[in-house]
C-alpha cells in the first residue's frame, strides 16, 4: 500500500511540474521574418513539444531596449539573439544573466562561441556576390583586392550601411593580412573606402534590401549576406559568390538579466544548442552552426553553403566583437562624417 502510495504521490509531483511548465512562456527576441519562422519551426515548436514550455518569438533587438528593459526591471524578452558586438557591449555592461552551461557540450562548439553569458547560435557571413550575367561563376571578383578594382570589374557596388564589415572589407583590399586586421586602423580603412565610393551606388541596411538590389541589378558586385545571396541563386536569380575574405559574425542566445523565467530560458539554449537542432536552423538560413558537431547531421551539398564549413571558414575573417565593445562609441562619429563627404 505505501508503495502504491508513493507512485501516485510521484506521479502528482510529476504533473504538477508539467503543469507548471505549460503555464510558463518564454520570450525570445531575434531577428524576424522568415528567420524567426525558422527558428520557430526547427526549434521553438519542438522545444514545446518536448517540454511544455511555450515560445513566443518577437523582433527586432536593439542595445538600447535590453539595457532599458533590465535597468527598469521590466523584462520583456527572456532571451536575445545577440549579434556579437551587442554581446561584448552587453556582457561588458552587466546586462545578461550568467548561463547553466552543465546542459551545453562546450568541447563540441566551435572556440569561443561559448562564454559564461552566452551560447552561439550561428555564424553569418557577408561576401562578395556578384551579377552572373555579367561575369559567369568562377570569373567574379575573388578577393577585396578585385571588389576595389574598378577597371577590372567595373560596374556599381553596394556595401552595408554601418561600419562593421566594411572597415574590415578596406583593410583586407588594402594588403593588411587577415591577423593584423586588428586593433583597426580607422583613418585608414575610411581613406581606403573612399577611393571605392563613388563607384557605390547603394548603402544597404537590411538583408532583404540587399537581396532587392541584387534581383533588380541596380548593383552587379555586392559585398553582402552570403545566406541572402543563396536564397536568390535558389530562385533563378543570376548571382554567384566567393568564400574567399568572407567576414563573419557570431550570434549568440543570451539571458536578460532579472528574467524571471531564467530556468525555462536555460532549458531553451540547452534544447537549442544540440547539433541535430542546430543542424536543422543551419539548412533552413544556409548559415554555420556553432556546434561543430552539427554537420554530422547536414548534407555535404548544404554544409558546403555555410561560413562555417571548414574550407569556407579557414577563407574569412571573424569580426572581433571585443574590439567594437571597446571602440564602437568613437568609431560612428568618423563612420557618419565619412558617408556625409
Amino acid at each position: 500500500m505505501k508503495r502504491h502510495l508513493f507512485v501516485i504521490a510521484s506521479f502528482a509531483a510529476i504533473l504538477m511540474v508539467a503543469t507548471a511548465w505549460a503555464e510558463t512562456t518564454i520570450y525570445v527576441c531575434s531577428y524576424g521574418g522568415t528567420y524567426n519562422k525558422g527558428l520557430e519551426e526547427t526549434m521553438g515548436k519542438p522545444f514545446t513539444e518536448a517540454t511544455g514550455i511555450n515560445v513566443t518569438f518577437t523582433t527586432f533587438p536593439t542595445y538600447s531596449q535590453m539595457q532599458a528593459q533590465v535597468k527598469s526591471g521590466n523584462i520583456e524578452w527572456d532571451i536575445v539573439e545577440c549579434e556579437s558586438r551587442m554581446y561584448a557591449r552587453g556582457a561588458k555592461a552587466g546586462i545578461f544573466e550568467p548561463l547553466d552551461l552543465s546542459g551545453i557540450p562546450v568541447k563540441d562548439f566551435i572556440e569561443g562561441s561559448v562564454t559564461d553569458y552566452g551560447v552561439g547560435l550561428i555564424y553569418y557571413s557577408y561576401l562578395i556576390s556578384y551579377n552572373t550575367d555579367k561575369w559567369p561563376a568562377g570569373q567574379g571578383p575573388k578577393s577585396m583586392k578585385d571588389l576595389w578594382d574598378v577597371k577590372k570589374f567595373p560596374g556599381p557596388r553596394t556595401m552595408k550601411l554601418t561600419a562593421v564589415s566594411n572597415l574590415e572589407a578596406a583593410l583586407l583590399a588594402d594588403g593588411v593580412a587577415r591577423d593584423k586586421i586588428y586593433p583597426i586602423d580607422v583613418d585608414r580603412a575610411l581613406k581606403k573606402l573612399s577611393e571605392l565610393k563613388p563607384h557605390i551606388r547603394l548603402f544597404w541596411k537590411t538583408g532583404g534590401q540587399s537581396q532587392q538590389i541584387m534581383r533588380e541589378k541596380e548593383a552587379d558586385i555586392g559585398f553582402v549576406p552570403g545566406g541572402r545571396m543563396m536564397q536568390l541563386a535558389d530562385q533563378g536569380v543570376p548571382v554567384s559568390w566567393e568564400w574567399n575574405d568572407q567576414v563573419i559574425v557570431l550570434d549568440y542566445w543570451t539571458i536578460l538579466k532579472g528574467s524571471k523565467n531564467k530556468d525555462a530560458a536555460m532549458k531553451f539554449i540547452a534544447f537549442a544548442s544540440d547539433p541535430k537542432r542546430q543542424a536543422a536552423f543551419a539548412e533552413w538560413t544556409n548559415y554555420g552552426p556553432a556546434n561543430k558537431k552539427a554537420y554530422e547531421h547536414i548534407k555535404k551539398e548544404k554544409a558546403v553553403l555555410m561560413p562555417t564549413f571548414p574550407d569556407n571558414f579557414s577563407k574569412g575573417l571573424v569580426v572581433n566583437a571585443e574590439w567594437y565593445a571597446e571602440h564602437e562609441k568613437a568609431v560612428e562619429p568618423k563612420w557618419e562624417a565619412w558617408k556625409m563627404e
